[in-house]
This record gives C-alpha cells, structure tokens and sequence, in this order.
C-alpha cells in the first residue's frame, strides 16, 4: 500500500473523474429525463419514479456481494463491468417503447450502481492506500459532489438541443470511453486475497457489528438520510417550480448544490483532525435540519432559495463523508467493503422508497406541501439516530479503532 507520503494522486484523481461522469450520468440525469418521457410516451409520474425506485432496490440487493468482491482483490473487474454494463443500458434507454422494458433497464442500472458509485470507490481507495484512504475519499467527494452541478445543466443542454433520445446515447458513450477506461487502466489488478494468504485473519468477520448497537443506530440514520437523499433530488425541480419559480430559475437553484457540497467536503478535509468525525456527524445532520426548515418559508420566485440550495448542499455533501468514514471509525478497516455494503444495503433499499413515496404522496395530495413537511420531519428523525448512535459507541469506539 502506498504511505500518506506518497499518495498516488494519478490514481486517486482519476477515480474520481469517474465517479463524477457515473454520478452525473446514471443517477442525477434521471431527474431531466423525467418530463420529456412522460409526454412522449404517456406515462405518469409515479410510474416514472417507480422504475428508478426499483433500480435503488436492484442496487441495495448488490451492495453486499460488490463490497465482498472488492475486499476480495475483484475491484477492476467489477468497476470496469459496471461501467460497461451503464454504457450499454443508457443506449438500450434510448431506444425505450415499453413501460415493462424501461423497468427492466433501470433494475439492472440499478445493479450497476453498486459497481461505479461512491461504496465501491471507498472500498478500492482503501484496499490501496490503506491509512491515506482518508484523504483519498476527501478528494472523490470532492470532485464526485460536482457532478449535479456539471450534470444538470450539460443534460439540460443536450436534451434542448438533441432530444432526450440522443441526449441518453451522449451519456452512454462517456461511461464506455470514459469510465470504463479510467476503471481498466488505473484500479490495480490484485490477486485475490484468498490466493495471498493461506487464511483470512482471525478477526475477519463482518458480521461482528451486528452485535454493536452504534452500528444499527448509524444504519437508522443513513437509512432515513437515504429516503432524503433520492427522494428530494428527484423531485426538487417540479417542487420548486410548483412554488412559483420558473424551470430556468429552478434548474440554477439545483446547480448550487454541487458547489456547496465541494466547499463543505473542502472545508472537512482541513477540519476533520481538528473537529473529529463524530463532530462532523452532529454538523451534517444538523445543516439538514436546517435546510428542511427553510424550504416551507421560501416565498415564491425569491433568491432564498439559494440558501436552502446551499444548506441543503452542504449537509449532503459531508453526509457522504460521515458515510464513507464513520464506519471504519467505529469498527476498523478490517472487511471494510463489506461493512460498508451492510450499511449500503438498507440505506439503498430506503433510497429506492424515496422518489416513488413522494411521487405518489404529491399524486394523493395534489401538491408538494406534504412531501415538504415530510422532508422536515425526516431531517430530525435522522439527527436523533445519530445522538443516539454516538451514545451507544462512547465507550466501544476506542476498542474497535485498528
């Protein structure tokens, strides 16, 4: 492994290209894509958002098994697969007739997630630099949070100019020349570790942190953050014009998210010694709560909205963090790629709840006034999973630290 002396930053700021065009192209598009497939093949909204729902269960169901591959030496293979398999099923997208059919491609999208996002980055950084892993997942966030405010508007721009037919093959083309390469020619081919050692050391069991209380606490709170964090995205452009704001002015609001998740995850990676994780983790959840309880107050058209943008931004920024660092915080780095699918899994499934819930919420009700409140009552629920998950591991946590 490399030392902190000799962080492999090829290595390191290439991955995290990658994760940015995987982020941006998979996940966030999804949100423009909506509206134009709608009117032209005449589905409703809910049905829309069940589709992506349906992929966030297909990845949640893969979570665990990526992250057993990656601590298994597979990293290469499974990354460069799963940017593969997205370039394919983008184009295959583009294509698209059939309702069935559009659901089928976002569950086995859904599958691929598991395979280019953030967990399975996590796990390859910190399978190669060890201890560095640190700053190596900073600098992925870093890059990675900038991939709404690339994404939004260059999706936007192409679906205007090209339609969103040919907007999904542009999409399709940078995940196989891009991504694909990146994840071939820069993660390592290691062996697997079961061919390197005669036997996995003694403490090699993830399935120890089912015992931990601190570790069902931290899974409740990631898992209501994750309803949060699909749930909002997915909807915030129709929210918002809803309130009063044009598309133009609602699409600008949704691009300052990036920047704000960037200067947070920035300003952590100067602060992380200092203030801790666990201190990092009352500020992330607390900046959400605050977000959420700005949102109903917004009046109609007004620049405010950028503040909640940036609350809103910046909590969901470092909660990447808290998600990626935490874990081998309370329990070691030992079997981290696994540890963290256990934590992906229900958070993923939780995930998938989140467009389609609030979809057909806004279909009952008629407006996004319950999803708002709905949004707010998330964000304290979360934040007092992770009191209580601090409370459970203020006396393990220094036993369990490598």
């Amino acid at each position: 492994m490399d030392s902190p002396a000799r962080m492999p930053w090829t290595f390191v700021i290439a991955l995290s290209g990658a994760q940015l065009i995987s982020w941006g192209t998979v996940f966030y598009g999804f949100a423009l894509f909506m509206d134009p497939m709608m009117a032209e093949l005449g589905w409703s909204r809910p049905e829309t958002t069940a589709a992506f729902s349906l992929g966030l269960v297909a990845s949640a169901l893969c979570a665990v098994p990526a992250g057993r591959l990656i601590d298994l030496g597979y990293g290469r293979a499974l990354m460069t697969g799963g940017s593969a398999l997205a370039a394919l099923l983008l184009a295959l997208w583009s294509r698209v007739e059939s309702y069935p059919a559009f659901v089928a491609l976002w569950i086995l999208l859904g599958a691929t997630m598991s395979a280019i996002l953030y967990e399975p980055g996590f796990a390859v950084l910190q399978r190669r630099l060890g201890p560095a892993a640190r700053r190596g997942i900073t600098v992925m966030t870093l890059v990675g949070g900038l991939a709404s405010t690339v994404f939004i508007p260059l999706t936007h721009l192409l679906i205007e100019r090209l339609g969103w037919r040919p907007a999904l093959l542009a999409l399709a083309v940078l995940n196989l020349s891009v991504c694909a390469a990146i994840h071939l020619l820069v993660i390592p081919p290691q062996r697997p570790r079961l061919e390197r050692e005669a036997a996995p050391p003694p403490s090699s069991d993830p399935r120890r942190v089912l015992r931990k209380a601190a570790f069902w606490g931290f899974v409740a709170t990631v898992v209501i953050q994750g309803v949060l964090s699909t749930g909002l995205p997915i909807h915030l452009l129709p929210i918002l014009t809803e309130r009063g704001f044009s598309l133009d002015a609602a699409v600008a609001a949704y691009a300052l998210i990036g920047p704000a998740q960037t200067s947070a995850r920035f300003a952590v990676g100067w602060a992380e010694r200092a203030l801790g994780i666990r201190a990092i983790g009352l500020l992330t959840l607390g900046l959400g709560v605050a977000a959420q309880a700005l949102l109903p107050f917004i009046p109609p058209g007004s620049g405010t909205v950028a503040v909640f943008a940036l609350l809103y931004g910046a909590s969901n920024g470092l909660m990447t963090i808290l998600r990626a660092l935490l874990p081998s915080d309370l329990f070691g780095r030992e079997d981290y790629g696994t540890i963290l699918g256990m934590i992906a899994a229900p958070a993923n499934l939780a995930r998938a709840l989140g467009p389609f819930v609030f979809g057909v919420l806004w279909a009952v009700t008629g407006s996004y006034d319950g999803v708002i409140l709905a949004c707010l009552g998330m964000a304290m629920a979360s934040l007092g999973a992770y009191l209580l998950t601090l409370w459970a591991a203020r006396e393990p946590a220094r036993k369990t630290l490598p």
